[in-house]
């Protein structure tokens, strides 16, 4: 990490885009990885005015070549949407799988190949490899993700049907404001609420305590 990254980094802070876009110029010219990719966020959130996609993702191109999860991801959402590269959902898919390979804390990667294998889009419609994926987004303590595999659970679909561990990922998920990842194109709103009223009747009320116990000694009740 540079000099001249950091120095961006804090005139970014600061709100002064353009002096770090100056420094973070340089510092991605003697390729510093940390600085490529934060000039691709700075194109594709639109820092300087409006996203830039195509100079997005020739700054994450760069930093993915030096193994940079986060630039990884973010070329995997330029495919996804087809902005400032080819609309491809089989590459989105790939990226998504390398970022998570580079990074296997990154709940946000992992929801959305958990999304892709869902919908089939990019890969072969597969709910165990979902459910698989949207287990790791939940043990990240990623919203989306915690919804997505209870209601897997709930269903049995990609998993064993059980009602208590869905019971539990849906709690989760409703400890927190559900968003989606920044590009994920996901518009239908999750309620959580909603889905733990309705599977609560299912429930024992010993199983219901067992999962009221299980939150209180991880603290989230």
């Amino acid at each position: 990490m540079s000099k001249e990254y950091q120095t961006g980094y804090y005139a970014y802070q600061a709100g002064d885009y353009r002096r770090a876009q100056s420094f973070w110029k340089l510092a991605a010219e003697e390729d510093d990885p940390y600085a490529q990719y934060a000039l691709g966020l700075m194109y594709f959130r639109g820092d300087l005015g409006k996203p830039e996609y195509a100079l997005a993702a020739e700054r994450f191109i760069q930093a993915a070549n030096a193994n940079h999860g986060g630039a990884t991801y973010y070329l995997g959402l330029l495919h996804f949407n087809g902005y400032g590269l080819s609309y491809d959902h089989f590459r989105a898919t790939k990226y998504f799988k390398r970022a998570l390979e580079i990074d296997p804390h990154n709940g946000n990667a992992a929801y959305m190949i958990g999304v892709q294998y869902f919908h089939g889009r990019g890969v072969r419609q597969n709910f165990v490899e979902a459910a698989h994926y949207f287990e790791i987004a939940a043990n990240e303590n990623m919203h989306a993700g915690q919804f997505m595999y209870g209601a897997l659970l709930e269903r049995g679909w990609g998993v064993k049907q059980n009602y208590a561990d869905a019971y539990y990922w849906l709690r989760r998920s409703a400890r927190g404001t559900i968003t989606f990842p920044t590009g994920a194109g996901e518009e239908e709103p999750l309620d959580p609420h909603a889905a733990i009223a309705a599977l609560e009747p299912r429930l024992r009320p010993e199983e219901i305590a067992r999962v009221d116990k299980r939150l209180a000694a991880e603290s989230l009740l």
